[in-house]
């Protein structure tokens, strides 16, 4: 593994929107965008034009004059009159959807049926019954449906999971965890954050961005909730989560996931980093600006002995972006017929997905909230 801090950060966001689009490969999966979405440029669009072997060639709004609008913005070649088209264009590999989370099981689900790869914005689904349906679906049509959780393919998160594994497997205990997303108010409640019919609240935004990574760094499962505080912005919409569950090992995990943290507050300057912390019976490690390790992190190891901290190299690899590895691992999963762990590092399993979602959903049932639907 190479441990560096350089490229430098100009230089890894100018790599993360290349001015020039490189040539294709005769074979280059063809791949369709489900709405003008705000993400699809840096998530898709962007990683795309520097990889050989994925083509962007479509887009489908629920206006015609939106997708042209935003086809020419970014280069896409053609635009489709609705999202029925697009789908079924016997042309199109792929589709990316980046809908609200209310849509994201009615069109991934025709998507598949179509005998389409999916590359789904998190979180999978309303809730975990929508999800298991997807995962299963995807398996019976041997297709592709890869979750988003692009924090996962970038080498520094990979670097991070098989640290703390190499430490319990020389026979350490996870003792305590901590995932935090709190950002202060950037969004009105009108926003489609905070709408219901569109599956919405902080728990099904930043509290799945924050649920995953427990799981995924630490390799156990989360077996009860424990207790879940909301902060109520609308009915039944979360803006605030604080939530503490029981671990496979017995270990306890803190998740804090905000969107209206107030702008002044010693609150916001104590959650103002994203973090992910792992205490174990003799050391701390601390993994931050996780979710985004691509523009900047750093990891620090405190020995709980000594008392000593530890910086660690970062790791930046090539300077991508995390939507640039987790492009490469989608393409690597559809030429081999599927992903897994092994094979491609980072990859998020059907099993994964649901397991999040079912954190999700035992998160509302604790609060005393309904379901997403």
């Amino acid at each position: 593994m190479t441990s560096t801090s350089s490229p430098g950060l100009i230089t890894r966001l100018r790599i993360a929107n290349p001015k020039v689009t490189v040539s294709k490969d005769p074979d280059a999966l063809r791949i369709g965008i489900l709405g003008a979405a705000n993400i699809a440029p840096s998530a898709l669009i962007y990683p795309a034009k520097s990889m050989r072997t994925i083509n962007v060639v479509s887009v489908a709004a629920r206006n015609h004059d939106r997708a042209k609008e935003f086809a020419k913005k970014h280069g896409i070649p053609s635009t489709h009159a609705t999202y029925d088209a697009l789908i079924s264009d016997p042309s199109i590999d792929c589709i990316y959807n980046p809908l609200p989370n209310g849509l994201h099981y009615e069109w991934t689900k025709k998507a598949l049926e179509a005998g389409k790869h999916v590359l789904l914005e998190k979180p999978s689904a309303s809730n975990a019954s929508q999800a298991r349906k997807l995962f299963e679906l995807a398996q019976a049509k041997n297709l592709v449906l890869l979750e988003a959780f692009h924090y996962r393919f970038h080498p520094a998160s990979i670097f991070f999971k098989d640290l703390i594994r190499k430490h319990v497997s020389e026979g350490h205990r996870i003792e305590r965890v901590e995932s935090v997303m709190s950002f202060m108010s950037f969004f009105s409640l009108d926003d489609i954050r905070f709408n219901y019919k569109l599956a919405g609240g902080v728990t099904m935004d930043a509290g799945s961005n924050t649920a995953n990574p427990i799981l995924y760094f630490t390799g156990l499962d989360v077996v009860k909730v424990d207790s879940a505080v909301p902060k109520i912005v609308a009915e039944d919409i979360d803006g605030r989560m604080d939530a503490t569950m029981t671990l496979s090992n017995g270990g306890k995990a803190t998740l804090i996931a905000s969107l209206t943290n107030p702008w002044l507050s010693i609150q916001t300057w104590k959650e103002f980093t994203p973090r992910f912390v792992v205490e174990t019976d003799t050391k701390v490690f601390t993994f931050g600006w996780f979710l985004l390790p691509g523009a900047y992190h750093y990891f620090t190891v405190k020995d709980k002995v000594t008392g000593k901290t530890e910086n660690l190299p970062k790791v930046y690899r090539e300077g991508y972006q995390t939507y640039r590895y987790q492009l490469e691992a989608f393409v690597q999963g559809v030429r081999s017929g599927g992903g897994d762990e092994a094979t491609i590092p980072g990859w998020v399993s059907g099993e994964n997905s649901i397991a999040t979602m079912e954190v999700l959903d035992s998160i509302y049932r604790v609060a005393g909230m309904k379901l997403r639907q």
